[in-house]
């Protein structure tokens, strides 16, 4: 379960060149991290100072990998669009079509998920 999740983080990863990926270990500091118990049962997490901010739960290996990768891409993306301001535009909004663009090339539903669930305004 965990090994398998973990193998497969591990290429995501390095399918989109990102520094860093959601692991299995509780940080604090909001960074989010995944628990894996039997069923296996899925959840992505953060903390902070010891509260808890989230907890999503899974059952299904496609949603805590695209969980993950969405809080992944999330940091890049906004990273991208402080580099690659656009004139008149918002940088949110720089930084949304930036993750979709990512998270396609990772998976196209992953993508048109993420677009659907974006604000627009």
């Amino acid at each position: 379960m965990k090994s398998e999740l973990a193998t497969r983080l591990e290429a995501l990863r390095q399918q989109i060149g990102a520094s860093w990926m959601v692991g299995f270990e509780n940080f604090d500091g909001g960074h989010p991290f995944i628990e894996v118990s039997e069923g296996p049962v899925y959840r992505l997490v953060a903390y902070e100072r010891g509260q808890r901010l989230f907890a999503k739960e899974t059952t299904k290996l496609d949603e805590i990998l695209y969980w993950a990768l969405f809080e992944v891409t999330r940091t890049m993306a906004y990273s991208w669009a402080v580099q690659h301001p656009v004139p008149g535009e918002e940088q949110r909004f720089t930084a949304f079509r930036r993750q979709e663009e990512l998270l396609g090339t990772l998976d196209p539903r992953w993508a048109e998920r993420a677009r659907a669930s974006r604000p627009t305004h």
